[in-house]
């Protein structure tokens, strides 16, 4: 235990590194959007490929479909509950309300929730955790664009943006394994060299992105700090829980407690400034939500 708090804290270090690198300008605004992008379209890819490569049995199969079959249900609750609980927050802007309730929603299981699995469980926990992100992606590219996009509530969607690197990435993955079939040595070492790329460059973006936010009005936020209970230690310790009782993997369970207790999305900004709704807000919520994770996650661990 104490060798993965080490590890978790070298986390820590390189996203305050990506803090120091944007406030003192070594990158930029467009050098971040460029290193997402590398993640995205090459890093993050590479890494889902490489750790589906397993042996294909039955109990890695099962594994596969419990994880599956507790991450929908895990965001359909959540889902429901944003819609109840925006209630009590009595907004009166339409935007502000979307915000809040994507945040309540959606966490960040890729830039922060893969190097936190990595370090926790290895190989075999990115594998599910990109299980539990494949019914996220689902989530986030339907009903989350319906939620956050308050211009457009017509639903009209492009389906096609479900084929995004980080779905394809899952499904060429599965179908290594199923096979099976195993990488060429040489192409394996290459994926394996990107992968490796992944944590450090991820850790960096969501440092640098913290430096963009004015840090006096997060704090008096009290909405945020209700969120951030919910998101982070609310709900994670509820599925703990329920999955303990129900005598789950240990795997399973771990994989689906931590993500589940991840920070607010950091695509919750992206996507406000995307469509148009309140940016500020989604940044300050990713900012206290990701500060306050430095507690949360090791919190989290330690239930475990």
């Amino acid at each position: 235990m104490i060798i993965i708090f080490e590890q978790l804290l070298l986390l820590f270090a390189v996203i305050f590194v990506g803090f120091l690198t944007k406030k003192f300008k070594v990158i930029n605004k467009v050098g971040q959007e460029n290193i997402s992008n590398l993640i995205i379209y090459i890093t993050l890819p590479a890494l889902i490929v490489t750790s589906m490569q397993y042996e294909f049995n039955l109990e890695r199969l099962r594994l596969i479909k419990n994880t599956f079959l507790i991450a929908l249900i895990i965001y359909l609750t959540m889902i429901l509950t944003s819609y109840i609980g925006i209630r009590f927050f009595k907004l009166k802007e339409e935007t502000d309300k979307n915000i809040y309730q994507f945040m309540i929603i959606f966490a960040n299981t890729a830039f922060m929730g893969y190097p936190v699995i990595e370090v926790v469980f290895g190989s075999q926990g990115i594998f599910l955790a990109a299980i539990y992100n494949l019914v996220l992606n689902i989530m986030l590219w339907t009903i989350g664009i319906f939620i956050i996009d308050t211009k457009n509530k017509g639903f009209n969607f492009d389906y096609k943006k479900l084929f995004n690197p980080g779905i394809v990435s899952v499904l060429l993955g599965l179908i290594l394994f199923v096979l099976p079939i195993e990488l060429p040595l040489l192409a394996g070492e290459i994926l394996n060299l990107l992968g490796g790329l992944t944590t450090p460059l991820a850790l960096l973006v969501i440092g640098s992105s913290l430096a963009e936010v004015n840090v006096v009005s997060v704090f008096t936020n009290f909405k945020l700090w209700v969120i951030v209970f919910l998101r982070q230690i609310l709900f994670p310790l509820l599925v703990l829980f329920i999955l303990i009782q129900l005598e789950i993997d240990y795997l399973v369970i771990g994989v689906n407690v931590i993500l589940t207790g991840m920070p607010i999305a950091a695509i919750t900004a992206i996507f406000a400034q995307k469509y148009k709704e309140n940016f500020i807000l989604a940044s300050e919520g990713v900012f206290l939500s990701t500060l306050l994770s430095f507690l949360t996650i090791p919190l989290l661990i330690l239930f475990l």
